[in-house]
């Protein structure tokens, strides 16, 4: 595999930022990037804003550590039973919550409420504690600046609060749907009441009485600016369920994405609700979901192999891994790995090594080549589906020595981690179809 240095090939910067949820009848809904020109952080001045590597290793880092806390969670996915007459039962309190472990790179704007009010929210398909997806709202917790975006549920005619029994996500406290966000030491963060409201996808598509979590928080989380988090997962409060129960048949995906390839592209996308695309033509294919007891809510699959180069690399089983959106690079199990980098080595002797760049630690200096040739690496997955990233998936290259110091995107997980993560950027440029009422994931490439 060989690719130009250079900035040839990036995708040139759009000046045109869509304001609107979606296209008029569609719930197709155009993806920001947190770095990008039309992402709130540059509050749609369209200027690219480019992320620092320290604040990208940073965040994946504190994702990393999200993800352990949602596994070793003892919160359970289940309806919570309305307390007695007289009762006062505390509301769930969670720690290691993933609205305040590092910023999620994509976001979509929605509409909530009644008018709308235009939010941009970023998606998550990791289970969030609590189950539902989550908004700041006003008046937020110091009551002044910074406060924006945020939702007003006093500009909204049809907002009501979530009633205690089962439809509440936590239990409750009096005859409020609550929880409270702590951190290591107990401290309470933010408080959060369920609400339920009007989501507006596009003019065309809205969901009523969608449950969110109305929390009194300056920031979402680290730097992203999004009002909030849709949750994708498979929680029974999730937007995924909510699309699921309200849809018959089985030729509907609970949603889909694609994530481009470029910070700047406006090319990516996510999909709520679509029709379910031909899975079996050329450049498609699926893979059973796994039904992983401890991560339930979370989309697991099975790494079949890794293919370096022409060289197979069988992976121990069962090998699992999770699709992640919020972690830019690909983590794999230490054994996994190993076997990769070690490989991968083999191809690239023809480079000078590089000294090992925080996590990443096969590294190689560029400077001064037109070109490069890496091997190609194949993700093989349960059912013959394959990952296959480009140059620009697998390496990833230091901001301050642009195409002249590049590492191999790819790490070990931490010992403990029951699975090997699958980050943003190998899937970019390609189609993720959640089936979840099949039970499958399939991969569509060069979707955006």
């Amino acid at each position: 595999m060989k690719t130009n240095l250079g900035g040839s090939e990036l995708i040139p910067r759009t000046d045109s930022c869509k304001t609107f949820a979606g296209e008029a009848n569609s719930n197709k809904l155009p993806l920001i990037h947190r770095s990008g020109p039309c992402s709130p952080l540059n509050r749609g001045t369209g200027e690219s804003n480019q992320a620092q590597s320290t604040d990208v290793f940073h965040r994946d880092a504190h994702r990393l550590r999200a993800i352990s806390a949602s596994v070793h969670s003892s919160l359970v996915d289940a309806p919570a039973p309305a307390p007695a007459s007289g009762v006062v039962t505390a509301p769930v309190t969670v720690q290691g919550n993933p609205f305040f472990n590092g910023g999620l790179d994509y976001s979509v704007m929605v509409g909530y409420g009644t008018p709308a009010q235009l939010l941009p929210m970023a998606f998550d398909t990791l289970y969030i504690p609590g189950g539902a997806s989550a908004l700041r709202c006003k008046p937020c917790r110091s009551g002044t600046n910074p406060c924006d975006p945020a939702f007003d549920p006093a500009r909204s005619s049809s907002i009501a609060d979530v009633p205690c029994g089962p439809e509440c996500p936590s239990v409750c406290q009096g005859s409020t749907c609550s929880f409270n966000v702590t951190d290591s030491e107990g401290s309470i963060l933010a408080n959060g009441t369920f609400v339920e409201d009007t989501l507006t996808l596009s003019p065309s598509v809205t969901l009523t009485s969608f449950v969110a979590a109305c929390m009194d928080v300056d920031n979402m989380h680290n730097g992203s600016a999004s009002t909030g988090i849709l949750d994708l997962s498979r929680s029974r409060f999730s937007l995924v369920s909510r699309v699921i129960s309200s849809s018959s048949g089985n030729a509907t995906a609970a949603f889909s994405y694609c994530l481009p390839g470029s910070t700047t592209s406006t090319r990516g996308f996510l999909t709520i609700g679509g029709a379910l695309p031909d899975l079996s033509g050329n450049g498609a294919g699926s893979t059973p979901l796994v039904n992983f007891p401890v991560s339930k809510n979370k989309y697991i699959i099975e790494l079949g192999g890794i293919n370096v180069g022409g060289t197979e690399l069988p992976a121990p089983q069962p090998s699992l891994a999770a699709l992640e959106v919020g972690t830019l690079f690909t983590y794999l199990k230490p054994q996994i790995y190993s076997a990769l980098r070690d490989e991968f080595r083999k191809h690239m002797t023809q480079y000078p090594a590089a000294p090992p760049y925080r996590v990443l630690d096969t590294c190689y200096n560029f400077t001064g080549l037109p070109t490069i040739e890496v091997p190609v690496i194949l993700l093989e997955f349960k059912g013959g589906v394959t990952l296959t990233p480009d140059v620009r998936q697998m390496m990833y290259f230091l901001p301050d020595h642009q195409f002249s110091i590049g590492c191999l995107a790819v790490a070990a997980t931490p010992q403990e981690y029951p699975f090997s993560i699958i980050g943003n950027m190998a899937q970019q440029t390609v189609e993720v179809v959640y089936d979840v009422r099949g039970g499958k994931v399939g991969f569509i490439q060069a979707s955006c």
